[in-house]
């Protein structure tokens, strides 16, 4: 798990230079600030294996294990949107990377799978491909419903339609490349660093990506079936 840690946040230690990816003043900058987000959390286990493995609990572990290494450099500031095991609605975990001003963020999940799937894949808003990434989106979008007031909130999204998500991956457009660019690199590593099978930078309507202003990525570190 610490192995699968680094090499997800390998990519980040180039990023400071490179301006493309990040909101910079250069008159006020002071950090680059990366909002880690762990999965899931408190009523909301997320994926759950046969031996009580839950996937809040292993998203945990690897968000805080990104955010240790991070902090090892002093020209970098972590957030995170949870450091325990506690439930943060979808929209407020964009929010709380928009209130940061944040220049980049990354959401840790684990999936799940009734057959001998493996493997990482990475993902960025957009539309759903084909019915496997919808699929996916659907199932980590449905944490919505778990919130208070989810109806008045997410008025604007129909789940059950591939087609709702174009008018939101378009207010997320200035970000789209930044976020590919960042999920290839993560990519890479998982394949070139880990030998894990690579499949691949995908694009999918998730929420918690929507709310978010700035490169946004959602990881699917690996099947913990």
């Amino acid at each position: 798990m610490r192995t699968t840690a680094i090499y997800i946040l390998v990519f980040l230690f180039i990023i400071p230079s490179k301006k493309g990816f990040a909101n910079l003043k250069p008159d006020d900058f002071k950090k680059f600030i990366v909002v880690i987000d762990a999965g899931h959390g408190g009523h909301d286990p997320g994926k759950n294996t046969r031996n009580g493995i839950k996937e809040k609990d292993i998203a945990l572990k690897i968000a805080l294990l990104i955010g240790d290494e991070l902090q090892k450099r002093k020209d970098i500031e972590v957030i995170y949107t949870r450091k325990t095991d506690v439930f943060i609605g979808l929209e407020e975990r964009g929010h709380i990377a928009n209130r940061a001003e944040a220049d980049l963020f990354i959401s840790v999940h684990c999936n799940a799978h009734n057959s001998q799937a493996s493997g990482a894949e990475t993902y960025v808003l957009g539309l759903h491909r084909n019915k496997t990434n919808f699929e996916v989106a659907k199932a980590e979008n449905e944490v919505i419903y778990l919130e208070d007031n989810y109806e008045e909130k997410y008025a604007q999204y129909n789940l059950n339609s591939p087609e709702s998500v174009i008018g939101l991956t378009l207010m997320q457009e200035e970000f789209l490349d930044q976020s590919i660019q960042l999920a290839s690199y993560v990519q890479d590593n998982f394949r070139q660093k880990l030998k894990r099978k690579d499949r691949s930078v995908k694009q999918a309507g998730f929420v918690v990506l929507h709310q978010t202003v700035m490169p946004s990525i959602l990881i699917e570190t690996g099947f913990i079936t």
